[in-house]
């Protein structure tokens, strides 16, 4: 038994060094090595099975191994972070010279030596290696057991008929562990982009708008969209929660338009931003598929359009939203995790920004889609913003320790997105451009703020103010051409549902066209207050959001989602 635990030994580093070293870095949870160390116990199968042939099976495995968990390895020691099949992308769909870049900083010269001790400390195990003997009988429980350990949750989807629920186990615990890193990353990299493709497909031919103009601008324009994840104006101070999370923004608060009754249409991004960003709604939901998106919008007005994300680039919950950044003219993907838990601080998105605010084009919209407050909430801010340690300033003292930590952690995160936004804003002011910047959140968070504050999260089924509440905001330099007329004595107060910001959007910077709606536009004198209505729009009736006013009778009819049967 000793020759097998020195080739189990053996597996487990060449397998297993990578997803130990994430996680002693803090890039990532144990959860990576733990799925190493089980999944490596398959690789003793062949050698129970022939035992005599210890030495020769060990070399045919372990080098295979290795070949595939180096680069998984090189990633590691260059951006400590995970090999993803989000990176694969980056790497496949690069021009010839940013791949050339990639490949720079992979092979830096002290790279030989790290290599040399991974490969070295497997080979001097390996040549202590015997033949060994073991029953068949042995081999086969043996070979049971180490099945059941690595496959028992795929395995148990699988018996009861969840086929998708199996698949996908099968990529989180198998996707951190080498050789099935690459394998898996290049698999599920060729399906979803060949989901963005075919959504890509599709949008194309939908129909441009019909007699889209635009209002003369004076100068170069740019345009700034920065799209927030799960940031509730409740925990920002700039809209009177009590702990001090927007000490930036509050120092430039009279440059500010803030708006403090917007409301996200769904609590889930790719939900949301799939009304937000088009123009669907909660009673037209799939009217993103025959109609523009914003992107679309603004390349027909003439603007190059630059997409710049920390979130996660290439999952089969983020197709959506790699659809609607690869619309853009450029990209740039700066998130590669494998899981939501990893650490990939905003702050990432600052580079491109300014290299963008370069771009000689007279017209651009520049996204920004940051990772924002997004749980695990003490993942997404550098320890020098951890600023809130105890119960101190919280509108509820009364919660315990657990709940105490959340909060913090997410007020933390709060004041650190507060940071990367101040930042954005001063980079775009510098360039003394003629410039305009909104900021919104896709959705918001519940962290223990509604009674009887015992939830954490977000739940469609059981909606509450907090799910949906969501910061707006606008900076515009002080040239900006219709500043006197969309933004004079604006109306911070009015009630809207953010599913119609394509229309807020076009108003500000001067678009008009057939089917422009200006009672939907947030900053039009012709603006209509909006119910607010949430619920999955394909599976049920809709109902107003709690805690929030009902207007206009025609639009508080709750739909029957009939027509949408095919959902």
């Amino acid at each position: 038994m000793y020759q097998f635990l020195k080739a189990y030994g053996l597996f487990l580093i060449l397998s297993g060094l990578t997803p130990l070293l994430l996680w002693i870095s803090g890039a990532v949870t144990g959860e990576g090595f733990k799925d190493a160390a089980l999944i490596t116990t398959l690789w003793l199968i062949p050698l129970w099975w022939k035992p005599a042939q210890m030495r020769s099976l060990s070399a045919f495995i372990g080098i295979g191994i290795a070949c595939l968990a180096l680069p998984g390895l090189a990633y590691f020691l260059v951006y400590r972070q995970e090999l993803t099949q989000s990176l694969m992308m980056i790497l496949f769909e690069s021009n010839q010279t940013e791949s050339q870049e990639y490949l720079k900083n992979y092979f830096v010269w002290w790279f030989a030596a790290v290599f040399l001790v991974y490969l070295l400390v497997p080979y001097q195990i390996w040549r202590t290696l015997q033949p060994a003997q073991l029953s068949r009988t042995k081999a086969l429980s043996y070979s049971i057991i180490a099945i059941m350990l690595a496959l028992t949750s795929p395995v148990k989807h699988a018996l009861h008929g969840h086929w998708h629920l199996a698949s996908k186990s099968i990529d989180r615990h198998f996707g951190a562990t080498a050789p099935f890193q690459l394998i898996l990353g290049y698999f599920n990299y060729q399906k979803q982009l060949a989901e963005v493709e075919n959504i890509l497909l599709s949008l194309r031919k939908i129909p441009p708008l019909k007699n889209l103009s635009e209002q003369a601008k004076p100068e170069q324009t740019t345009l700034v969209l920065v799209i927030g994840e799960s940031t509730s104006r409740l925990h920002m101070s700039l809209y009177g929660y009590p702990r001090d999370t927007n000490p930036e923004l509050s120092k430039i608060k009279d440059e500010l338009v803030l708006f403090d009754n917007v409301y996200s249409p769904r609590p889930n991004t790719i939900e949301s931003l799939q009304q937000v960003l088009t123009f669907a709604d909660q009673l037209h939901p799939d009217d993103y598929k025959n109609k523009p998106s914003l992107i679309a919008m603004m390349k027909q007005a003439g603007y190059f359009t630059i997409w710049i994300t920390n979130q996660q680039s290439l999952t089969g919950r983020n197709t959506m939203l790699t659809t609607f950044a690869k619309q853009a003219d450029r990209q740039y993907f700066l998130n590669n995790e494998r899981q939501q838990n990893a650490f990939s601080f905003d702050d990432k998105v600052l580079t491109p920004f300014a290299k963008s605010l370069e771009d000689p084009h007279q017209k651009k919209l520049i996204v920004v889609h940051l990772l924002g407050t997004h749980m695990k909430y003490d993942h997404r801010y550098p320890k020098t913003f951890a600023t809130f340690k105890s119960n101190q300033g919280l509108p509820n003292p009364h919660m315990d320790d657990k709940q105490v930590d959340q909060i913090n952690s997410y007020d933390n995160a709060v004041r650190y997105n507060d940071w990367i936004l101040s930042q954005l804003i001063s980079t775009l002011k510098a360039k003394r451009q003629h410039s305009l910047l909104v900021y919104f959140s896709d959705h918001g968070e519940d962290v223990y703020d509604s009674a009887p504050y015992n939830f954490q999260g977000r739940n469609e089924a059981t909606p509450t103010l907090p799910m949906y509440s969501i910061p707006f905001m606008v900076w515009h330099s002080t040239d900006w051409f219709n500043r006197n007329t969309v933004f004079a004595g604006i109306q911070g107060h009015r009630q809207y549902d953010n599913a119609d910001f394509i229309y807020t959007f076009a108003d500000m910077v001067g678009l008009s066209f057939d089917g422009f709606k200006a009672d939907e536009s947030l900053v039009n004198t012709a603006f209509l207050q909006d119910n607010i209505l949430v619920g999955d729009p394909f599976i049920g009736k809709l109902k107003p959001l709690p805690g929030t006013q009902q207007f206009n009778a025609n639009k508080l009819a709750l739909w029957n989602p009939g027509s949408l049967a095919e959902h």
